[in-house]
């Protein structure tokens, strides 16, 4: 760490209204984690052109990459080892808007088209590395003179999944090569068909050091449509903006610790890469091979939705408003009784319910709403705003808590008649929403839902506050015993009567025993099963609370064995890859370290933790409150200065202690 934060404290000098400060050491990567165990080799090396890199080699030939990539109108799962090779799922979306089938096909391991090498079949046998900057490069072992790599992405707009292969000529002499053409088509129902197809390549002379380049591309297309030609350039330069947008565009991490930054980086990507084209438009959804294109109250709406804003992108947060219309023209429709839960499979039918989906969508949409900063946005989406608070109250039993049948786990674990993690949500919920009700002059609301929060909160406090397992914290549920994960989302949500003792159970090994290897916290103290989504819930209230060198250690431990890891790039404990809990690692440094809350739509508090080792640290470009903004918090003696800049403007600048929370607007 020394030699980083050399660097770091010499771009520093920069910091203030320079936007692209520390890009350079982002992409300037150590070996490994300072804070973690040196001698376990990372699966993901981080390179120098701020790209990671797998190599089939040593002990491990046999560790498989699982990895999902999407676009508009497909999700891949591409599936690589050294011994089985590469293969890959593919699932194509909204090719016919009123077909709801799903249209799926397996790519297998063996290569096709067939090569040739002076006119001698070519067998490449199976990846050795593959690198990932937004598209997957498998490269293969030297055959016979000739590398082979395939890079391999869907399509950002179209049903259709494109393979960039390249022969390179690394023997001492010219060689004969040629490709087979290929069309294969599969009926996958009576309106929709899959064409993989390769034009092939005529026996050409490739000189020593010279590539031969060509495309084998599967699409899925209406049966009564022609063949849509690629446009490889194309679809591969639209990939890489997108790659350049999560690692330099707006909303960047710039810390003194590169591999924390690129991890951003990466689940940011993951984010950007989201939206989904449905029946009903383009939305954001769960994300995964298996999930998309539904949408349910607690994964796109409560964990990941809240943080879009701050990327700037128009077709994400468009896509995400495009998510809560569907619950609100429902609403409108159908009522709030029973309150609509999850919209499944590409028909978007409702099938969960009762699971506290009006607090999560009070809480999910007043925060992006807060952050987007878009009045006339908000206007438009405040009947959803009323629906939820109205199902919400509606659920307020005699002793002042908010009843559900279940939480987001679905019935999986017991929750009795109400569970902690609705009313934690709805207090949240409540407060956020009478912050946008203030900016929307609605001065009654507003005082209404303020006085719906503190009554909430003195109940959450008498009917869950409990000694669990010898700690200070809560019990889940009326009858419950057991310490649970979810124990945390008081204090996510700015309750913190019991903060030390839920501190200590969290950290404890009752409930996180595995937490220095990087492992999730358990749902429950008494089973095995961990949960990814609590983890990152965690490891932001441990910033929260001002508990910040446990909080960076731990931080450093989970990115290194989740980000890093075999099952990497994407945390998910189901290994899917689902949007979430990726989507809350953001947050682990917008709401938790930096410890931004919006309160306006036009205005948040921050409360930094500036970790001990670190000279500074700054959030860039940030595209929140519907500005472009830099937030940077710097080491000054025994204080932390804080300078938020817009425009080539210092706009706000203050310093204290850690733990000071400092009110600013911006306009």
């Amino acid at each position: 760490m020394r030699n980083t934060n050399r660097r770091f404290i010499t771009n520093f000098s920069r910091l203030i209204g320079v936007s692209s400060l520390v890009l350079s050491t982002i992409l300037i990567i150590p070996v490994s984690l300072t804070a973690t165990n040196p001698d376990k080799p990372d699966f993901w090396v981080r390179n120098e052109s701020g790209t990671i890199t797998h190599t089939w080699a040593g002990n491990d030939p046999d560790q498989t990459l699982v990895m999902n990539m999407q676009g508009l109108k497909v999700v891949m799962q591409v599936k690589s080892s050294f011994t089985m090779g590469l293969s890959y799922t593919t699932r194509f979306f909204n090719v016919k808007p009123d077909n709801f089938n799903r249209i799926m096909v397996d790519t297998g391991a063996e290569p096709d088209p067939e090569l040739r090498i002076k006119n001698v079949i070519l067998k490449p046998g199976s990846p050795e590395s593959v690198t990932f900057d937004g598209m997957l490069t498998f490269t293969y072992p030297e055959n016979k003179g000739i590398v082979l790599s395939r890079t391999v992405y869907p399509s950002n707009s179209d049903a259709l999944v494109i393979e960039e292969w390249q022969l390179r000529n690394i023997s001492g002499e010219a060689v004969k090569l040629s490709v087979s053409a290929v069309r294969q088509v599969k009926y996958t129902d009576e309106e929709i068909v899959v064409v993989r197809t390769c034009t092939g390549v005529e026996p050409v002379s490739v000189e020593p050091g010279k590539t031969l380049s060509f495309t084998v591309s599967i699409q899925a297309r209406q049966i009564v449509s022609p063949d849509l030609v690629p446009d490889v350039a194309r679809e591969h330069e639209s990939r890489a903006k997108m790659a350049q947008w999560a690692w330099k565009g707006p909303g960047r991490l710039e810390t003194p610790d590169p591999a924390l930054d690129l991890a951003f980086a990466l689940q940011k990507f993951h984010i950007l890469e989201c939206p989904a084209e449905t029946w009903k438009g383009i939305i954001t959804h769960n994300g995964s091979l298996r999930y998309s294109p539904g949408i349910w109250a607690n994964d796109p709406v409560e964990y990941s939705s809240p943080v879009f804003p701050f990327f700037g992108d128009d077709q994400l947060n468009e896509a995400s408003l495009n998510m809560y219309r569907i619950w609100m023209d429902y609403c409108r429709e159908n009522g709030i009784r029973p309150f609509p839960g999850s919209f499944e499979h590409a028909a978007l039918k409702l099938v969960q319910q009762e699971r506290g989906d009006d607090a999560m969508v009070l809480y999910g949409l007043s925060k992006f709403l807060l952050f987007l900063g878009d009045r006339k946005v908000a206007e438009e989406m405040w009947p959803l705003i009323e629906f939820s608070a109205q199902s919400v109250n509606g659920h307020l039993s005699k002793e002042g808590i908010i009843v559900s049948e279940t939480d987001e786990m679905e019935g999986r674990y017991p929750t009795g008649d109400a569970n902690l993690s609705t009313s934690a949500l709805a207090y949240c919920g409540y407060r956020l929403a009478a912050c946008l009700a203030h900016d929307l002059g609605k001065k009654s609301v507003e005082m209404d839902f303020s006085r719906r929060a503190e009554a909430l909160r003195r109940s959450i406090e008498v009917y869950f506050g409990a000694e669990i397992e010898g700690f200070r914290t809560y019990r889940y549920y009326k009858d419950n015993t057991t310490l649970r994960g979810w124990i945390l989302l008081p204090l996510a949500m700015g309750i913190n009567e019991r903060q030390e003792g839920t501190i200590a159970a969290l950290l404890s090994d009752k409930l996180w025993p595995r937490r220095l290897e990087g492992a999730d916290i358990l749902a429950e103290s008494t089973r095995p099963t961990e949960w990814a989504r609590e983890t990152y819930y965690a490891l932001r209230v441990l910033f929260k609370a001002g508990r910040t060198e446990e909080a960076l250690d731990l931080t450093r431990r989970v990115v290194k064995a989740q980000v890093y890891g075999v099952q990497g790039p994407y945390p998910d404990e189901d290994a899917i890859d689902m949007l979430c809990p990726g989507s809350l690692y953001p947050r682990v440094f917008t709401e938790g370290m930096f410890g931004i809350v919006p309160t306006g739509l036009t205005s948040f508090t921050c409360t930094p933790w500036l970790p001990r080792e670190w000279p500074g640290m700054a959030l860039r470009d940030v595209r929140a409150f519907g500005k472009s903004w830099d937030l940077v918090v710097e080491r000054v003696g025994d204080k932390q200065k804080v300078t938020v800049s817009s425009g080539g403007k210092i706009i706000f600048t203050g310093s204290g202690p850690a733990g000071k929370t400092y009110a600013i607007s911006i306009k």
